[in-house]
């Protein structure tokens, strides 16, 4: 086992906590040699270990011949960005929790890895602290995926299980989200859907080989939900989650992110408040859950730590599982909706259940469905997840 000297970009909620726990560790294969921070005048207590060294450059720790990884918690696309390059052009091995340079130049960034010798590791992208990249890549690796989906933004699932449970306005949840540090003060890319939208690009390109945009996805977010979807739902015992999917059809591939109504026989129903959860349907291990918490400090470095580990173990964790290479990829073509109009209901449709101001959609086409709005004033609709 190589002793690892480590860089270590951002001292942030992620970062403190990594710092935190590579100066407690007393394991050898690593040892700190760099911390870059933004703004040294709010870290002038840290205590660094022995060696280390406290800067604002960047380049200064990443081309540091001497240093074997760098871990970059700094977020954003621009300097995370240039720093990860660099890094990657060195040589060097790179773990990172940044879910929005992961999906819009991870492709980029592997075929530098691939031709530097170096490595791109981000478990820590995607679902805090639940392995799900871990678990992809090495306990599915012998099975062939068909469909992953999951709630992948806390936030927006603390804000829906407020509204739902304690019968919360749009506004009272996130602001009650923000008070506890579950939501940033700008939540723009939870409650939009963004946010879900880059972790399931990356999980799409692990799985099935293929490249999303989030132009592509288009993701549709919670912040548009009126009240009345919400009581129309829980009237027909059914809970609004904000679902990111890709799934294989008939050689196809499809993909969605947007909220849906789930019956209490989904595997994501009871999941709750800031907790994330993954779905996985398989040929050979079948459907399987994965839970656990999204965010988070502590549930994020443990993400970033156990990749240090497995380079320090000299594991390769660039590979992919045995799933089915899609060259092509489609949203999602027809399906269910839960239909409210306060003023009744459209004619000339067969609904598969109703109730006064409510009722169950067949399968409809997005033509289907747009003609359907188009002719029916005030309707509104959301999608079933089944």
């Amino acid at each position: 086992m190589n002793n690892k000297r480590i860089a270590l970009l951002g001292l942030g909620t992620i970062g403190q906590v990594v710092f935190d726990e590579l100066v407690a560790s007393t394991n050898g294969a690593w040892q700190l040699a760099w911390v870059v921070v933004k703004h040294p005048e709010r870290h002038q207590t840290v205590l660094l270990p022995t060696g280390a060294q406290l800067t604002t450059d960047w380049r200064r720790a990443v081309e540091d011949p001497t240093v074997d990884v760098v871990i970059e918690l700094i977020g954003g696309i621009g300097v995370a960005k240039e720093a990860v390059t660099s890094a990657l052009l060195h040589g060097k091995q790179v773990i990172t929790a940044n879910k929005d340079l992961v999906a819009t130049a991870g492709t980029e960034l592997d075929r530098l890895a691939e031709l530097y010798g170096g490595a791109l590791t981000y478990e820590a992208a995607v679902a805090g602290g639940i392995p799900i990249i871990r678990t992809i890549n090495e306990g599915l690796a012998p099975d062939r995926i068909r469909r992953v989906s999951g709630i992948l933004n806390g936030t927006s699932n603390y804000i829906l299980t407020a509204i739902d449970q304690e019968g919360l306005s749009f506004d009272a949840a996130l602001k009650e989200s923000q008070a506890k540090g579950f939501a940033e003060a700008n939540p723009t890319k939870d409650v939009t859907g963004i946010d879900a939208a880059y972790k399931i690009i990356i999980l799409t390109k692990l799985i099935f080989h293929r490249t999303l945009s989030l132009a592509q996805l288009a993701p549709t977010g919670i912040d548009h939900l009126s009240p009345r979807l919400f009581a129309a739902a829980k009237e027909w015992g059914l809970k609004i989650k904000l679902l990111a999917s890709t799934w294989e059809s008939w050689g196809q591939l499809n993909y969605q992110v947007a909220p849906v109504a789930l019956n209490p026989s989904h595997p994501l129903y009871q999941v709750d408040g800031v907790t994330n959860a993954v779905v996985i349907d398989s040929d050979l291990v079948g459907t399987s859950t994965y839970l656990g918490p999204g965010a988070g400090g502590k549930a994020t470095a443990n993400s970033v730590l156990a990749d240090l580990a497995s380079l320090s173990r000299g594991e390769q964790l660039t590979g992919s599982s045995a799933c089915l290479r899609i060259e092509n990829g489609r949203p999602l073509t027809k399906q269910r909706y839960l239909v409210v109009n306060p003023t009744g209901l459209p004619t000339g449709l067969q609904f598969s259940d109703r109730h006064a101001t409510s009722a169950l959609t067949p399968a409809l086409t997005p033509t289907d469905l747009q003609r359907l709005r188009a002719t029916n004033p005030g309707l509104e609709t959301l999608a079933l997840g089944e």
